[in-house]
């Protein structure tokens, strides 16, 4: 049981409990007891939902007559709760979309044969409500009410952290200051991608961030253009399905980089747009690495918690290995951080990333100009590997 929580529970042959608004789960109760649901679902694979009776607040003179009816219904592993709104929310564990809304229309019908004011009600089920999928991408705006939207926006509150005022202003007043100082980086960057490669200097891609919504990445382009990212899709799915295994970039073995390219992307300049990403609120400077969605489909739904906090430019995985580190270990990364978001963390991952990027830097001049012997003895079975490898690229590229 979750320290602290105030769980009402049935007596042993006791066929009712008797639940007033003072037995109700405060706001912070609540919100510790649904993250251990979530967490015990993702484990067993299970679904739970959460209903929301908008309209019933503190001081409704329905409320008490409701709570007396909702003890004829509530099982033992039920709970309420308030919400951060003030509206009565109930946590339904193993219950589907539909046995929430049986559950929840009965209650409702049963005030209403009292005469009793109409009750509103909203069903949240986790993990079908939790993150953007296709369904939700193909449905029309106004097929959600503003009401419905600002319901899911106060559930999802209850898995995520909400951003600290400090690091939103860290965010503005960080990227306004890099953006100015790396004024002269985008210019000759810009000019030197025009001279080197035809196409736009920009590359933006759909990324996924905060609660799982997509949203437009930028980079500065370091492949030819027009290239084919199947490839690169199967490379992520193996590492995401091993787990195991170093998540090892394909900069090395990549036809589609042009010259130059992977000095840009050693030295994580070809990020530095990002900044833009940042000062809109889209990313902030330290989080999780936003993932591209077809590496999302991929994850387990404990992996998914990465996604409770805003992604970053830099960030925990980053100073701590980046690609020498695998799949399992940059997501364990990713959720202890989201899980401790502090302003000293910050301003400490901050301070070790120009560290990170210089002994990358300094590890990728070595392995190119001195070899170690035992490398230089396996030089010719690299050397046709990387052969295999860029032809898979280039007929990817093709087709």
């Amino acid at each position: 049981m979750v320290k602290g929580i105030r769980v009402v529970k049935r007596p042993k042959g006791m066929k009712k409990r008797n639940i007033t608004s003072g037995t109700i789960l405060t706001p912070q109760e609540f919100k510790a007891l649904v993250n251990y649901e979530r967490a015990r679902s993702d484990r067993n694979g299970s679904v739970f939902s959460i209903a929301v009776f908008d309209s019933l607040k503190r001081g409704n003179k329905n409320l008490e007559g409701f709570l007396a009816l909702i003890s004829r219904y509530i099982r033992s592993i039920d709970c309420i709760g308030w919400n951060e709104k003030g509206s009565v929310t109930v946590l339904l564990p193993d219950t589907s979309r539909k046995g929430a809304e049986i559950f929840g229309r009965k209650l409702i019908s049963e005030m209403e044969a009292r005469g009793e004011a109409l009750v509103e009600l909203e069903i949240y089920t986790y993990p079908e409500h939790w993150l953007e999928n296709e369904k939700a991408a193909q449905r029309a705006p106004e097929m959600e009410s503003a009401k419905t939207e600002s319901v899911r926006n106060s559930i999802e509150q209850l898995f995520v952290l909400k951003m600290p005022w400090w690091k939103r202003a860290t965010d503005i007043l960080g990227s306004l200051f890099l953006l100015i100082l790396t004024l002269p980086i985008f210019f000759f960057l810009s000019l030197y991608i025009k001279l080197v490669s035809p196409g736009p200097v920009f590359f933006k891609q759909t990324r996924i961030g905060f609660k799982g919504r997509p949203f437009t990445f930028w980079k500065f382009r370091t492949m030819k253009y027009d290239n084919n990212e199947s490839f690169h899709g199967k490379h992520a799915q193996s590492f995401i399905k091993e787990g195991d295994i170093p998540m090892e970039k394909l900069d090395n073995r990549d036809p589609r980089i042009f010259p130059g390219g992977r000095v840009i992307r050693k030295c994580c300049v070809d990020e530095l747009p990002q900044l833009w990403n940042i000062l809109k609120g889209d990313m902030s400077l330290v989080g999780p690495r936003p993932c591209i969605p077809y590496e999302a489909q991929e994850y387990l739904r404990w992996h998914t918690h990465r996604f409770d906090t805003v992604p970053g430019l830099s960030g925990l995985w980053q100073v701590s290995g980046k690609n020498k580190l695998t799949f399992k270990q940059m997501i364990r990364l990713d959720i202890n951080y989201s899980r401790n978001i502090t302003f000293f963390g910050d301003i400490a991952i901050i301070l070790r990333t120009p560290v990170a990027i210089l002994q990358m830097v300094g590890e990728a001049f070595m392995n190119k100009f001195f070899y170690r012997e035992d490398k230089v003895l396996a030089f010719s079975q690299d050397a046709s590997a990387d052969q295999k490898i860029s032809a898979k690229i280039k007929k990817a590229a093709v087709s």
